[in-house]
Parts: C-alpha cells; structure tokens; sequence
C-alpha cells in the first residue's frame, strides 16, 4: 500500500497517553467483569441494540479518566452519543470511546467483548487501546508500533511483546463477525480462489490481524466510529489497513453527523489496491 492513513502522537505526549488509555481501559474492564458476576440487566436503545449497566459504569470510568488527564480534547463515546451529549464537530484532535464493544457477545456469555479507546489526530488514528477483559489480553498501536501483552488479575500488565501483520497467503484466513453474518460479504470473499474463515466477536478482528493470524476482515454491515477507531489504530501501527470499497484509507471525524463509518475491508497486508475495490 503507497499509503495507509498514519497519523502519529506527539513524542513528549505518547508515553502518557498510552499508559493513560490502558489505565482506563483495564479499570473499564474490572468494572465489566464485576456486572457479569453479579448479572446484567440488559435494555434495548433506539437504534434496538442492547445495553447493560456494565456499557454505562465502564463508559463512566474512561470518561472521568479522559477528563482529568486531557480536560481539552473532545470525546465521542457510544452512551453519550445516544444521550445527545457529543459534540457535534471534532476535527482536529478527539478521542472515540466504545467501553464494552460486543454487548451481544457480554450477554451471551461468550468472551469475545472489548473496551475500546481510540485517538484521532487529523482524520486518522493516531493511538489504540484494546482490551479484553474476559480473555486477559491487551493490543495497544501508536507510531507506527503495535503490542499485545497479558494483564492479570489485578490489572498488572506483563509480557508486553511488539505485533506485526504478516505477508498476504496463498489461502488467507478471512475474519467474520459472530452475530453479523450477512450474504454480502459471504459473495465479497468468493473472490479468493482459496480462503478459511474464523467467527471472532467485537474489535478483537482487527488485533488478530496486527497479531499476523489472521489476513482479512471485509465488514459490509455499517458500523460507527467508535466501534472501530482503537482497533483500527493497532491494526494501522502493526502495518495492515483498513480501507473503504474503494480503497482509500478509512478517515475519521464529526461534522454533524451521526458517528457512522462506511463499508470498510481491513488487511493484514493487501495483496494490491485493486483487490479492495
């Protein structure tokens, strides 16, 4: 790819800043596992998708977290976006919150659910925090770098490890959403000769392909930015790509809008421009 939509986080901010998102999102985390041992109510939004008083206590923390440390950069979080309270325009710098991503995964009791903290300078991500709790395992990408490590308990972080995609396979592995299977991307994946598929929940589809075991992940169903943004920013720092069917680098910002993202395919590597179209 001749350019992958990088924007990068200023040296004297970067170590903060990342120690600061994989805070919040390990404090998000313990909050989410404590709703699931004492049991979720769930509620159904307007837009008909559920929500459980873990989403709302784990948003509550990362926020409270991100004020206090960058009081001057705008959030846009999923909780505040459906109470109306995010701001209508942010361009320059912003951050984009999901604290639970995979609800459906949490209420079904599958592990497969994430706290998601991105970073947008310019359009672009420039920083990721990925976490998840019920699997222990940590993803965080900035400039150009991407880590995965384990997180205990306790929420000590150990075995901190530097990811990269891998070089596109003959027969690549394609990532597919647990509960959003449709026909549009089963008929966008046909054209491999040759392609295994993996079921895997929540943004956890983007840190397996900055890991370098999986290859591809088309998402024909539109999402919103913030279910997007942390991982995307791990994928980008680990050399993969996530593109629009037109393939052109993913962008993001609020102008107005309603937080939506278009129809993107990400790539552990891209076997050429074309093949994104």
């Amino acid at each position: 790819m001749s350019t992958r939509g990088i924007a990068n986080i200023d040296g004297d901010q970067d170590s903060e800043m990342i120690r600061t998102l994989e805070t919040a999102a390990i404090a998000a985390g313990k909050a989410i596992l404590a709703v699931r041992a004492e049991g979720a109510e769930v509620v159904v939004k307007s837009d008909s998708s559920p929500v459980t008083q873990a989403d709302r206590r784990a948003e509550e923390l990362i926020l409270d977290v991100l004020a206090s440390k960058f009081p001057g950069i705008p959030v846009v979080a999923e909780e505040l976006a459906e109470a109306g309270k995010c701001p209508s325009c942010a361009q320059g710098e912003f951050f984009l919150v999901d604290a639970l991503d995979g609800t459906k995964d949490f209420i079904a009791g599958r592990a497969d659910f994430t706290v998601n903290i991105a970073f947008v300078r310019d359009q672009y991500p420039a920083a990721g925090v990925v976490y998840a709790p019920a699997h222990g395992r940590l993803w965080c990408g900035y400039n150009g770098t991407a880590y995965v490590a384990e997180v205990s308990a306790d929420g000590e972080i150990t075995g901190r490890r530097q990811i990269s995609t891998r070089p596109f396979p003959k027969v690549p592995v394609a990532l597919v959403s647990v509960s959003h299977r449709d026909l549009a991307t089963e008929d966008w994946l046909k054209r491999f000769s040759e392609y295994e598929t993996e079921n895997v929940g929540s943004s956890l589809k983007f840190c397996l392909l900055a890991e370098g075991r999986a290859d591809v992940y088309p998402r024909l169903v539109c999402l919103k930015q913030w279910d997007i943004g942390a991982g995307d920013a791990v994928l980008r720092a680990a050399g993969g790509a996530t593109l629009s069917l037109e393939g052109v680098p993913l962008s993001y910002g609020v102008e107005g809008s309603d937080f939506g993202c278009s129809k993107f395919v990400g790539w552990g590597q891209a076997p050429n421009a074309a093949a994104a179209g």
